[in-house]
């Protein structure tokens, strides 16, 4: 071995699998370090269920900051399984004050429940200043024990108050936030990501017609990160496309690198579920534009003006109207522009017509596809589309064929109002691609659109790098690559669907660095 030193560290794989690194072509870091202190308890069924994960968060979030640990929806899976079968819905879950302290003593603790509710911890109630002897206020109440004292539950208006008085978070407990985030995403094998983000100094001084930068990181927090040299992933950050004018005023020019932190795409939303025709089960429904879309002259001319300045507009879209309108506009942009190497992209896919997949195999378009968002969806897309809408609903294996180039993302960390978490997990996406539904215990679901496991490893890796023009740099194991590398407990090329969902990642590479090992893991 030509390259090995005297401080080379050999590792035997043995009977394990070595790949590149992960790329997760679409998540929205910022909301995942948030939610390192927010939980998702939408389908907490019991007390301890809750208290368990408070616990868990408490023992995840570094010491001496005080971080609060908020979370929401209480008790709504339940609620919502009874007013789906006509069923009265379930009392809300009891968890007082006392309970929250016996697992979060240093943290001060705010859920809230799915009436409404607020339950907090001792230390929140003080922080918040909450005087034991203050009335209730108008629209509010406070509920008390036996003796008198507050048990921690707040209703109405007076749990809002008690909301209202948590303070932001700063760029220090930001950072600590991203630090689980980073430490969740090194135990995925993920090296890279294509983050939802923004400039946070354009964002304070623009007016926004509508919501377009919801779920955005600040570009400041990957910058902040890097500066202290904990920037354990590398990041293609998708800026917001109707602000492509003051992303260049900015000093942002495509295909260009601040260390980890690259450039060049733009996001943008169309649709609210657009479909030409109604929906199967609700006549006179077809769906409409998103509330983050301004008109549809504006996104024309802004995909056209990005696209002359080089960059690459990577737009959110489901439903067969907005693929049509999508396509329109992308076309238009490219006759009206100079010919270049262009990396244009439809984010998640859902609902295209056989003719807008055609279309955009022959534009050889990028499409992130979430497998996670299928298993979601096919309880209902045969009753929502029909038959003949349904069949290429997800059509992974047609958009290949057609010629799209695929890549398998996570969406992470899942809706912004918390209630479904959509975890990293490339592996068990891997075997959801393959299997169409099968692998997470569905039936089976279009088997005919399932991608082979070799496919389902180039869109985790050898696509996603070409997305972001690095094709030459990671993807592949090749010499003179960067070693960004995860190592698998078992060769996934020779297993099952099953098998796969139950390979571990045991260590994870950035840059020959190792960032995340199973050993180092306590038991």
């Amino acid at each position: 071995m030509r390259l090995r030193g005297d401080a080379t560290q050999v590792i035997d794989l043995g009977d394990r699998m070595l790949l590149p690194g992960f790329i997760d072509a679409h998540t929205h870091f910022g909301n995942a370090a948030a939610w390192a202190m927010r939980l998702g308890l939408y389908d907490a069924r019991e007390p301890a269920e809750v208290l368990e994960a408070v616990a868990r968060a408490a023992r995840r979030l570094p010491e001496g900051l005080g971080l609060w640990i908020t979370g929401g929806d209480i008790g709504a899976a339940a609620a919502w399984e009874a007013d789906a079968a006509g069923r009265p819905q379930p009392a809300p879950m009891t968890i007082d004050r006392r309970a929250l302290d016996g697992v979060a003593t240093e943290n001060p603790v705010l859920l809230r429940r799915i009436d409404g509710a607020y339950v907090a911890n001792s230390l929140a109630i003080a922080r918040a200043r909450v005087p034991r002897d203050t009335p209730d206020v108008r629209g509010g109440r406070k509920e008390r024990d036996v003796s008198g004292e507050l048990n921690g539950i707040f209703h109405g208006r007076a749990g809002e108050r008690l909301a209202e008085a948590m303070p932001p978070p700063n760029l220090a407990q930001q950072i600590a936030g991203a630090s689980v985030a980073l430490a969740d995403l090194a135990r995925a094998g993920i090296t890279s990501v294509h983050d939802v983000a923004r400039l946070e100094e354009v964002s304070q001084r623009t007016f926004f017609h509508t919501f377009v930068e919801r779920s955005a990181t600040d570009l400041a927090l990957f910058r902040a990160l890097q500066a202290e040299g904990v920037l354990s992933v590398r990041v293609y950050a998708f800026l917001t496309l109707p602000l492509w004018r003051e992303t260049i005023d900015g000093g942002i020019r495509p295909r260009t690198d601040e260390g980890r932190i690259r450039f060049g795409a733009l996001k943008a939303f169309i649709d609210g579920f657009l479909m030409d025709e109604d929906y199967a089960d609700r006549p006179g429904d077809h769906g409409d534009f998103t509330f983050r879309f301004v008109d549809e002259a504006t996104m024309a001319a802004d995909i056209a003006g990005a696209d002359a300045a080089g960059f690459d507009p990577v737009v959110h879209c489901v439903g067969d109207r907005a693929h049509r309108l999508l396509l329109d506009w992308y076309e238009a942009a490219i006759r009206a522009n100079p010919a270049r190497d262009r990396r244009f992209r439809v984010i998640h896919a859902w609902y295209p017509s056989a003719r807008e997949i055609e279309r955009i195999g022959k534009l050889g378009l990028f499409v992130d596809i979430t497998p996670q968002h299928l298993v979601n969806d096919l309880r209902s897309v045969e009753r929502r589309l029909g038959p003949r809408r349904a069949k290429t609903a997800h059509a992974w294996r047609s958009l290949a064929r057609a010629g799209a180039r695929v890549s398998i993302v996570s969406d992470w960390p899942g809706s912004f109002n918390e209630q479904r978490a959509t975890p990293l997990l490339p592996l068990e996406n891997i075997a959801l691609a393959m299997t169409r539904g099968a692998a997470a215990g569905d039936a089976p679901w279009h088997t005919d659109e399932a991608l082979t496991v070799q496919d389902a490893i180039a869109a985790y890796t050898s696509t996603p790098a070409a997305a972001s023009y690095e094709e030459d740099q990671k993807g592949t194991i090749s010499e003179g690559k960067l070693a960004d590398l995860v190592v698998l407990s078992r060769d996934i090329l020779r297993a099952s669907a099953s098998e796969i969902r139950e390979t571990t990642v045991e260590r994870t590479m950035l840059g020959g660095r190792t960032i995340y090992s199973a050993e180092a893991v306590p038991a």
